[in-house]
């Protein structure tokens, strides 16, 4: 693995840096994944993402932690503004990266999953995303530590508002969150699919907030993406012919099974 640390992905209004991981001996573009960490917006920074940027690396993605303002630095949305120059300067500079602009893909944990949700959402760059037990509704109680006082604020920072806007989108969460409620990664599924969308959820039991730390969690779960987004961007097409090619065969199997099931002397 090539790791590249402290690379400055954008200038304004402060050299914002990110680091990039990548397989050893890759050839061609490959697709890639930005690494948001979490933290509340309080603490956390591009060096948290490394086992995760690790596991991705090892499922054939270059992965990329970029970082963000935090409340300390900067109000919101300042941290927002940042993740979307993130992407969009990820797919700018694709051809350097070595990587398909195509195929740029998002994860974020926790508070990274708040983020990513939203500027994959404003920005329309991201291929598909992986939300790690994501906060998806500003409320009243957040307002305050958001500094938004005005109601109308709260729904521009939910991402659940723009469930018709994301890509696909495959989501993780603890039924034992004590963080942020696993019914909101359950809304935020059923929001996305009620819109037309692409959406996966798992729901780990009874995990708590940061599941994802207990022991061979962070490797199962990034392949879980990975898998997703494979079979819902980079491989669709091959992926919805085995779909048609299964559903057909069961078209034909369905009909002997219900027939076997007839009670006895019973006509179609």
């Amino acid at each position: 693995m090539i790791v590249k640390s402290n690379i400055v992905y954008a200038n304004s209004p402060r050299p914002l840096l990110w680091d990039i991981y990548r397989p050893d001996e890759a050839s061609g573009p490959l697709p890639a994944v930005l690494v948001f960490y979490g933290g509340g917006y309080m603490h956390g920074s591009p060096e948290d993402m490394a086992a995760a940027c690790a596991a991705l690396v090892d499922q054939g993605f270059v992965a990329i932690a970029p970082e963000y303002r935090l409340f300390g630095e900067a109000a919101w949305p300042a941290a927002l503004r940042d993740a979307e120059q993130a992407i969009a300067a990820a797919v700018a500079n694709a051809g350097s990266l070595g990587i398909d602009p195509n195929l740029v893909f998002c994860l974020g944990y926790s508070a990274g999953a708040h983020l990513s949700l939203l500027a994959a959402a404003s920005t329309g760059l991201a291929a598909g995303l992986a939300s790690f037990f994501p906060r998806v509704r500003i409320g009243s109680a957040e307002a305050g530590r958001f500094g938004l006082s005005d109601p109308a604020q709260w729904t521009a920072a939910s991402p659940i508002a723009f469930a018709d806007k994301l890509p696909p989108t495959i989501i993780f969460t603890g039924d034992d969150d004590e963080v942020v409620p696993f019914e909101d990664s359950v809304d935020l599924y059923r929001a996305m699919r009620a819109a037309g969308g692409v959406a996966d959820l798992q729901i780990f039991s009874p995990l708590p907030h940061e599941f994802v730390t207990l022991p061979g969690m962070r490797e199962q779960t990034i392949a879980s993406a990975a898998a997703f987004f494979r079979r819902s961007v980079i491989d669709r097409e091959e992926f919805s012919s085995a779909v048609a090619d299964l559903r057909a065969w069961w078209a034909t199997i369905i009909p002997t099974l219900a027939a076997s099931n007839a009670p006895a002397g019973a006509t179609s």
